[in-house]
């Protein structure tokens, strides 16, 4: 709060206020007496679970979507992640990554009708950072040709902001210029009878089982009291939900007289499905998306799926191109030649599930419409080197090839070498190669991903810091810095690592079966997530991402403490300082972004090795055989503590226990691959295993 503080003060003329101001209307709209953001944000989104559960839904739907920044060059677009303007779009500001920022953006706007967002700016004039401003806490100041300025109030005091300081996203407002219109306000009748039916049917079921009549005593009652203790004593023996349906026994002093029916519970839950069938049209959500009743009342899958698509087309992709074009009409100058953008296609494929996909990829590709490699990136296969080819119709020209299915999933090579008579040893060197050389796919394939973890530490670095050099003075310089190494590398980056690890992992282990499988060296293997060798491994992928999260965190900190011991400035602990051999945090994070692809092929080769070792094990192998197929005969890397005292291409051809596999460690960039040996293996004697 301090530095938000500070912020506003930097910024605009502090003012003393009684108290925050309440949502500004448009002078010319039409007011009803509980037509005001702290009603909507109360009474709506915190009260409503209908209400809550569609905004959250569509909130949520566009923070998902996939931001970047696109530039024009002469190789065609191409993302850019390092400019300045793609440094916001992953950390808008030092409190919120924009997943958060949007998410915000957007309930802001279906609660107030408005959102607001605050350009904070360095020296240069260029944005660095970008606030979200509560709706009910600004004020507009009209001018006679647009917008003189914004009024904010926060904590007793008021703030003048310039126009060009603040950017305003809103819903049309037809009774109004300065202010959207909330699709709350539209609701707000609707809500307050969804509200009132919830509190109406919680009294009733309180209450049923008392009849709504008279209870009528043949005596005088001699006071109010003696009244209130009947029927306190009646309410007692027959109200409530757990006196449901009891009969009431009578003496014969009193008589009971209904006065009117009881409500219908069917009459009650038609009017029910009546407002949330008109809140989630309003709001653009379909009722079976929120679990609404209306909506389960007529649920199938078919329906759910009908339902995913129109909402994602009819809401959340128009109300993503909405902030686009607002975030850069607000953040990105004409000249610039970049804009941010979304990937919609990436959208559009979480919406179609495998076997659609898997099936659409197998009718095109046996009707010759697509190339193999075209069905294998269909339904997200890597292309093969033999798969541009065409497969004819067998009606046109007969044929003798494997099914459509075989070749999607194994490809022309697994199919031609199945031969179950080859030797194991010669099926084990082939084996060995196809791993390998499977490493260098993967690699091309996850480096990027990787990469970008390291390119959201780098913009969230560079955004913090620039933050504050933009701030910085002589007198600051000699202060310690205004953040440390848990603001520059916070562990919940960790976890963001680790779905990347866990995904690579999946897809090692995934392929690594395959391979295994289509050499038919180890008979038959599925790959299931469930099984046991492949659950182990994918344990094992947080433990790797927190040794190269940790790794990044320990090199950051220990620049840090140099920095403040040597007295450096922040431009200095960014930049470097080359006469004293300090190279910097920003070159320090670009350098593990070049370490991308080492990464990915080491811990592609970890998971390969460790899957293979552990299948080969569950299938009865005692003995497997190293393979250093793309050795380089001048590595003579031995990793510390190595029992064996072998690099890897002195482990070529060497035969081990399974067991000892184990324990033979896998360095950076290794090349090492294990195959078994045939089942009934005898080591020769006087050989070393």
């Amino acid at each position: 709060m301090a530095n938000w503080l500070s912020f506003f003060q930097s910024k605009g003329i502090e003012n003393d206020i009684a108290a925050t101001v309440p949502l500004v209307n448009d002078p010319s709209s039409v007011v009803y007496a509980d037509d005001n953001y702290a009603n909507f944000a109360k009474e709506g989104y915190g009260r409503s679970t209908i209400v809550n559960a569609c905004i959250k839904e569509i909130a949520i739907g566009t923070a998902s979507a996939r931001y970047f920044v696109q530039a024009e060059t002469e190789e065609g677009k191409v993302e850019i992640t390092d400019s300045p303007l793609a440094k916001l779009i992953y950390y808008p500001n030092e409190n919120q990554d924009f997943y958060t920022w949007i998410e915000r953006l957007v309930t802001y706007l279906y609660v107030a009708g408005n959102a607001y967002v605050l350009k904070e700016r360095a020296r240069t004039n260029e944005v660095v950072g970008i606030y979200l401003l509560r709706p009910d806490r600004i004020a507009i100041m009209p001018s006679g040709d647009g917008v003189a300025g914004y009024s904010y109030s926060i904590d007793g005091k008021e703030y003048q902001l310039p126009p060009e300081d603040v950017s305003h996203i809103k819903f049309p407002n037809p009774d109004g210029d300065l202010y959207g219109l909330s699709p709350l306000h539209v609701l707000s009748k609707t809500i307050n009878l969804d509200s009132s039916m919830t509190d109406f049917a919680k009294v009733y079921f309180q209450n049923a089982g008392v009849p709504s009549g008279l209870l009528k005593v043949k005596r005088r009652l001699t006071s109010q009291e003696e009244a209130d203790r009947i029927r306190s004593r009646w309410r007692s023996s027959f109200g409530g939900a757990t006196n449901f349906h009891k009969v009431a026994v009578l003496d014969d002093d009193a008589e009971y007289q209904q006065m009117a029916s009881a409500p219908s519970e069917m009459a009650l839950t038609e009017l029910h499905n009546h407002t949330e069938s008109r809140i989630c049209a309003v709001l653009g959500v379909p009722p079976i998306l929120i679990s609404a009743n209306v909506g389960l009342a007529r649920s199938t899958f078919s329906n759910y799926r009908e339902a995913r698509f129109s909402f994602h087309s009819e809401t959340l992709e128009p109300l993503i191109k909405r902030v686009i074009r607002f975030l850069n009409y607000c953040l990105v100058p004409p000249e610039s030649g970049e804009k941010i953008t979304a990937d919609f296609a990436e959208m559009r494929g979480f919406l179609d599930d495998k076997e659609s996909i898997n099936s659409r990829a197998t009718q095109l590709f046996g009707a010759g419409i697509l190339t193999l490699n075209e069905a294998r990136e269909l339904v997200g296969q890597d292309a093969l080197e033999e798969g541009n080819v065409r497969r004819l119709p067998s009606n046109i020209v007969e044929s003798t090839s494997p099914s459509v299915g075989q070749i999607l999933t194994e490809g022309f090579n697994g199919i031609l070498s199945q031969s179950k008579t080859e030797p194991v040893v010669r099926r084990g060197r082939m084996l060995g190669e196809e791993l390998n050389k499977d490493r260098d796919t993967l690699a091309e394939k996850w480096e990027p991903k990787i990469a970008s973890y390291f390119t959201r530490l780098q913009n969230r670095i560079d955004g913090i810091i620039g933050r504050n050099l933009s701030r910085e003075t002589e007198e600051t310089k000699r202060q310690p810095f205004p953040f440390q190494m848990p603001d520059l590398v916070p562990d919940s980056e960790l976890g963001n690592l680790s779905e990347i690890l866990y995904q690579m992992f999946v897809d090692v282990t995934k392929r690594t079966y395959g391979i295994i499988d289509e050499s038919a060296i180890a008979g038959r293997v599925e790959w299931s997530e469930a099984n046991p060798v492949v659950s182990s491994v994918l344990t094992t992928a947080p433990v790797r991402a927190t040794i190269i999260h940790s790794t990044t965190q320990k090199h950051v900190k220990k620049m840090i403490d140099i920095a403040f011991e040597r007295g450096y400035s922040i431009e200095m602990l960014a930049r470097g300082v080359p006469k004293d051999n300090f190279a910097g945090i920003q070159s320090l994070i670009l350098e593990s972004r070049k370490r991308a692809k080492l990464i990915a092929r080491t811990e592609i080769m970890r998971t390969q090795n460790l899957t293979s070792v552990n299948l080969f094990k569950r299938q009865g192998f005692e003995y497997v055989r190293a393979y250093d197929i793309d050795g380089d005969p001048k590595d003579n890397y031995v990793p510390a503590g190595d029992p064996y005292g072998r690099n890897c291409i002195q482990r070529d051809g060497q035969i081990y226990r399974v067991e000892d596999a184990y324990n033979i460690e896998d360095h950076p960039n290794g090349t090492l691959s294990w195959v078994p040996m045939p089942r009934n293996y005898v080591p020769q004697e006087g050989v070393t295993v």
